[in-house]
């Protein structure tokens, strides 16, 4: 009994009819052929397919909207299970949960269900969405790989656009990411990079010791992605150690100029090469990797 606008506004999604006659109610008892002729809706497919966006995202796999999406989407959508769509986009299924971008609250859940694989964390969703409502970016992300969204699924994994399979460098621009700015500007300057006035007035807007603990994390995470992707790391290596290596290149394709300066500065912390601005933190840093 929530107007559709309101729904429409929790997932970013407009909805043009306002009014406390405006909710789900008044369309779902309808076959698709009667919402054809709803005043307002008709030869307005563009409408009729926000509203079915607007019930997906509102309570994603659950059954009173399940008939009206499945008529609209029947004749463009394959019946492929979340194994299937793996296969076909090439990620594997045994991608270790720690190398997923959750929430900190949703990988929290995650681990406490003793959930370890993408395939594990799939299999959770599925299972809990049968008795209740899930929300947030568990939701999202499922609701993405179903459609086989590539943007959706960048946001979790490390997907590479039109190349299909999971790679280092998205992992290191997830990584970048989720870091402040501060962070963000902190790691480039370590490695030697020069800032700009507005960027190195950036890195000082937090405490030194939050910064600290942002840019340790990331290293480790970075680490533990190298250990996946071991034979990128390997030819990542191998560039970063080269004279006139440039990972620049390498990680050109997260497709953000500050989240590849940062993978570079990773990089370097692990692999060495670069301009090195010597720093008792630079050490500390290096010294995750045993260098």
């Amino acid at each position: 009994e929530t107007e559709i606008a309101k729904l429409g506004q929790n997932v970013g999604i407009s909805w043009p009819f306002k009014g406390a006659s405006e909710t789900p109610s008044k369309y779902i008892d309808l076959t698709f052929e009667e919402l054809q002729e709803v005043p307002g809706l008709i030869g307005k497919k563009s409408r009729i397919k926000a509203l079915m966006n607007i019930f997906r995202e509102t309570i994603a796999f659950d059954d009173p909207f399940s008939e009206m999406v499945d008529t609209v989407e029947a004749e463009s959508e394959e019946d492929d299970t979340f194994e299937r769509v793996l296969a076909k986009l090439q990620i594997p299924a045994n991608f270790p949960l720690e190398l997923m971008h959750f929430t900190a609250d949703t990988k929290k859940m995650l681990r406490n269900e003793d959930r370890q694989t993408l395939l594990q964390v799939i299999h959770f969703g599925q299972n809990i969405a049968r008795n209740v409502v899930i929300g947030g970016d568990l939701k999202t992300f499922l609701n993405g790989l179903a459609n086989k969204d590539e943007a959706g699924i960048k946001r979790h994994l490390p997907y590479r656009s039109g190349m299909r399979g999971l790679h280092l460098a998205e992992a290191a621009g997830l990584i970048a990411n989720e870091l402040s700015d501060a962070a963000k500007f902190e790691l480039i300057a370590q490695v030697g990079f020069e800032l700009k006035a507005d960027e190195e007035s950036a890195r000082k807007g937090k405490s030194s010791l939050e910064i600290e603990a942002e840019v340790k994390s990331a290293c480790e995470a970075f680490d533990a992605a190298c250990k996946w992707f071991t034979a990128e790391a390997d030819e990542l290596k191998a560039v970063c150690k080269e004279s006139d290596g440039a990972p620049e290149r390498y990680f050109i394709s997260i497709d953000n100029i500050l989240l590849e300066r940062v993978a570079v500065a990773l990089a370097h912390i692990r692999f060495g090469g670069g301009p090195h601005k010597k720093s008792g933190f630079m050490d500390k840093l290096s010294g995750l990797f045993g260098r």
